[in-house]
């Protein structure tokens, strides 16, 4: 197990407030990183002069004009050193044993590619809860993961783009990120693995998920039609309705249009929402939009759409 070495690629965008506290949570590994490669995508802000302030070992600070997100952790497999490439965001953080638990996956499991653990949220400062992830009966010391889209249809995603691990060949035999593609670009590498590759998991809370962080794209960014990785992996579905994950991918899609409907409520945007919801694939009903009084969330929020806006 000693011998494996992690290449740590962060993503950096005027995250100044954070990008040290998420420094610090590699430093602190019980299993070291080998490789820290933080991509400056064109901050505006103190990000990058923290970073080199910081003077931590392994660290190479690169700079490019900004591109996105994407880009950046593309270009930073790109000049990965090492087979095992960890990705973590410049807002969230790692809890002291990540490393090492993916260390004890690669090793238990060698037939996979593809290795992560379960997450919390940091909703605030003082506020901290378990991702809703539909788990039965686990093996703490892992398992290979084979229903991913069954298990994301029904609450939270199983891991985040902070809480995995991929093998560069498969990264790129894969293709990497998509491009221009600025929401949903991590879903989309999460289900072309889930197409191609075991994946190794672990339901051990390994990693920090901030919600409470400034600037983040999730917020600013409200997709107002479908994204690019939902209309890719519907379209995956159909091509054989049959098989058995079908469903699974079909009710994936439909998780992704009602909880893109609920944000679009939240700002407003309710001519938005009813046509997302409008979509057969919503009445699929994902069990975990199940609401008050037996009634879907779907249809709840249907009805109220129909009396803020006269729908029927």
């Amino acid at each position: 197990m000693n011998n494996l070495n992690f290449t740590v690629v962060i993503p950096l965008f005027n995250k100044a407030e954070h990008i040290l506290r998420t420094l610090q949570s590699v430093e602190w590994q019980k299993y070291p990183a080998a490789e820290i490669i933080v991509i400056d995508d064109g901050s505006t802000d103190d990000g990058p002069a923290i970073v080199k302030k910081a003077n931590m070992k392994n660290v190479k600070l690169v700079h490019q004009e900004n591109q996105g997100v994407s880009a950046a952790r593309n270009n930073g497999v790109a000049l990965a050193s090492h087979d095992y490439v960890a990705f973590l965001d410049a807002d969230d953080q790692w809890l002291p044993l990540f490393l090492d638990e993916v260390a004890r996956l690669i090793v238990k499991f060698p037939e996979a590619k593809f290795f992560a653990t379960r997450y919390q949220i940091v909703e605030s400062e003082d506020n901290y809860c378990d991702a809703k992830i539909k788990l039965e009966n686990i093996n703490p010391k892992g398992v290979i993961l084979d229903n991913y889209f069954d298990i994301a249809s029904q609450g939270d995603l199983p891991f985040t783009m902070s809480s995995m691990v991929i093998e560069r060949s498969l990264f790129r035999s894969i293709g990497g990120f998509p491009l221009n593609e600025p929401i949903g670009e991590d879903q989309d590498l999460f289900c072309r693995v889930a197409l191609n590759a075991p994946i190794a998991y672990s339901p051990n809370i390994h990693s920090l998920y901030h919600k409470d962080a400034q600037n983040q794209a999730s917020k600013t960014n409200v997709p107002s039609t479908e994204c690019g990785f939902s209309i890719r992996i519907t379209k995956e579905a159909r091509k054989d309705i049959k098989r058995s994950s079908a469903r699974d991918m079909l009710k994936y899609s439909a998780a992704h249009l009602c909880h893109l409907a609920k944000l679009n409520i939240g700002n407003g945007n309710f001519s938005k929402a009813r046509t997302l919801l409008s979509d057969p694939r919503c009445k699929l009903k994902p069990k975990h939009l199940v609401g008050l009084y037996g009634l879907s969330w779907i249809q709840q929020t249907t009805q109220w759409l129909a009396n803020v806006i006269h729908y029927k």
